[in-house]
């Protein structure tokens, strides 16, 4: 009978089998952690979206959302791991604050970038496919980051990158758009809102417009009238529409013999005596 040289007792018996056996476990529980968060996830988001998968799902904010789940998951699976082998996990944690600090100082756009993302998406403030305006640019939001949001002008097409932390100048537009029509005093007032209630019916025939409403009298100018027509349509169509409907409107007043007044300046000479 051999003696085998190498027995496997000695290998069972060693520290390093169990710290790589527990490290192994804490990577297996991780895996099996993200996978079962995924999956609920996206069956709730697709449960919320009224779809059947994650590619229905709003995509940059289901990245955004599992991108920085993963990243707390692997940065705390990494700590247990470090624990598990002997290095002293709160040490590094507190010169990792130390340098932190530093590089907060640094880096404290991208952090407030990513904070005002988190908040975002919590807040359902806006996603993929709405229409925000800043800086007087109304654009439809193409890409969605933690850090940044990208939209696309409704005029000129023109892409635009907005840091996040400049949300409190961000505006979601709604399906909601106003029109006034300034119109003289000599006009007939009844004999307008009668005009207007019709037109109402005829812009809410234009293919785009959800409906449209006359709400009557608006403002009272120097030199004009103002009558207000609602209208509610995407806004990302908003731009068309609203020509479409001053050109019915225009078309209207012409054929009514009713004219959109202007400013004028009234001279009186007085002579001297």
């Amino acid at each position: 009978m051999y003696k085998l040289a190498f027995d496997f007792s000695d290998i069972f018996n060693s520290d390093m089998f169990w710290r790589i056996f527990k490290s192994s476990m804490v990577l297996l529980g991780a895996f099996i952690i993200w996978e079962v968060f995924k999956n609920v996830y996206t069956k709730t988001a697709a449960k919320r979206e009224k779809v059947d998968n994650l590619e229905g799902v709003t995509g940059s904010f289901t990245s955004a959302v599992l991108g920085g789940a993963k990243i707390v998951l692997v940065i705390f699976s990494l700590l247990i791991i470090l624990e598990l082998n002997g290095i002293n996990v709160t040490s590094l944690i507190t010169g990792l604050g130390i340098a932190g600090a530093i590089a907060g100082l640094a880096l404290q756009d991208f952090i407030k970038d990513t904070i005002m993302g988190l908040r975002i998406i919590s807040d359902n403030f806006y996603r993929v496919g709405d229409v925000v305006k800043y800086n007087g640019v109304e654009g439809i939001v193409i890409e969605f980051s933690l850090r940044s949001t990208r939209i696309r002008s409704i005029d000129t097409h023109d892409e635009l990158t907005i840091s996040n932390r400049n949300i409190d100048q961000i505006t979601k537009r709604s399906h909601l758009y106003d029109l006034d029509i300034p119109l003289s005093y000599d006009e007939d007032f009844k004999r307008i809102n009668k005009i207007f209630e019709e037109m109402s019916h005829e812009i809410a025939r234009i293919d785009g417009v959800e409906s449209c409403e006359y709400k009557g009298t608006q403002f009272f100018t120097e030199s004009a009238v103002k009558y207000r027509l609602r209208i509610f349509c995407m806004p990302e169509r908003r731009p068309e529409l609203h020509r479409a409907s001053i050109r019915l409107i225009q078309d209207r007043l012409d054929r009514e013999n009713i004219r959109i007044p202007y400013n004028q300046l009234d001279i009186h000479n007085i002579s001297g005596s």
